[in-house]
């Protein structure tokens, strides 16, 4: 089985943990629905869906619900899995309105909530929608400034801050987190959010092939270090697709590949439709000897 909820903090770093991805692409609710059972019933260790407004592929007239309300609706249906979208942009709502959002969710699922959060990318999206898509420098300012006012909503009564882009103004904020504290994970390798993942994150998904991960995971240590953080309390995570769950042969080796670089959480893009006896059998037989192979004593 997974290792169930995880409280507030990181799985331990002697293990290795495992997670669907269900892109709300082209998926309807019913066939959403159907995949986090699965992952429930055979132990993954979490689920995600993803923070988009219309399909990113095989064209965008697909169905596309939205993310943090689907997510309230899955953690009602869950028990075990963590959850999170993967990942918001930070574009995407008023950063104080979605942190209570996300909050809201962390509380409906008995504080299962991993918080995914990006700078935001996908510019033709924010045109579509009206939403404001300002320079690269500009959102990466934006994101620090939100992940402070995260940071300051989470443990004080009322929180005031002045910044270029937010304010807020003697702001309430109750309930806190279930545990105090949701788990930040955020994805990007650019050098500017890296020192951002280095100050405020729990987790990071860096993306790329295994040499690229480790090189961006290098620089990442180097800037825990310079502010006096330790780089182990920051979990490596990696997102990928779909094809790597369609032979036992090619999950054992990417799990392989990406352990040897010092990723230890490893989520998937499963495929549309019913599931497949291949990955019912990854999920039932071939994860329980991962999780077997590199666990430390």
């Amino acid at each position: 089985m997974g290792l169930g909820p995880t409280r507030g903090t990181n799985p331990s770093g002697d293990t290795v943990d495992f997670g669907i991805i269900t892109g709300q692409h082209w998926r309807s609710l019913d066939e959403i629905r159907e995949q986090w059972d699965f992952a429930e019933e055979t132990g993954w260790d979490s689920a995600w869906a993803f923070d988009h407004f219309f399909s990113l592929r095989e064209g965008v007239m697909g169905p596309c619900l939205e993310g943090f309300t689907l997510l309230a609706s899955l953690a009602e249906r869950t028990e075990d899995v963590q959850l999170g979208l993967m990942v918001t942009g930070m574009t995407h709502r008023n950063p104080a309105i979605m942190f209570k959002e996300a909050v809201t969710i962390d509380h409906i699922s008995g504080g299962r909530h991993v918080f995914g959060v990006g700078a935001a990318w996908n510019e033709r999206e924010h045109e579509a929608y009206g939403i404001e898509f300002p320079s690269p420098k500009v959102r990466v300012d934006r994101f620090a400034e939100a992940m402070e006012m995260f940071r300051r909503l989470e443990t004080q009564e009322r929180t005031s801050f002045d910044g270029a882009s937010y304010r807020l103004v003697d702001a309430p904020f109750e309930p806190k987190p279930v545990y105090g504290h949701m788990p930040v994970l955020v994805g990007s390798t650019g050098k500017r959010m890296l020192r951002y993942v280095a100050q405020y994150a729990d987790q990071w998904d860096g993306g790329g092939t295994p040499e690229e991960f480790a090189a961006h995971g290098e620089r990442l240590n180097r800037y825990c270090q310079e502010i006096g953080r330790d780089p182990a309390e920051i979990r490596w995570v990696l997102s990928t697709g779909r094809d790597k769950v369609e032979s036992e042969d090619t999950f054992r080796q990417h799990v392989e590949d990406y352990y040897n670089v010092g990723v230890r959480s490893f989520l998937f893009n499963i495929p549309y439709g019913p599931i497949s006896p291949t990955l019912r059998n990854i999920a039932e037989q071939v994860i329980p000897e991962l999780r077997d192979r590199y666990s430390k004593p």
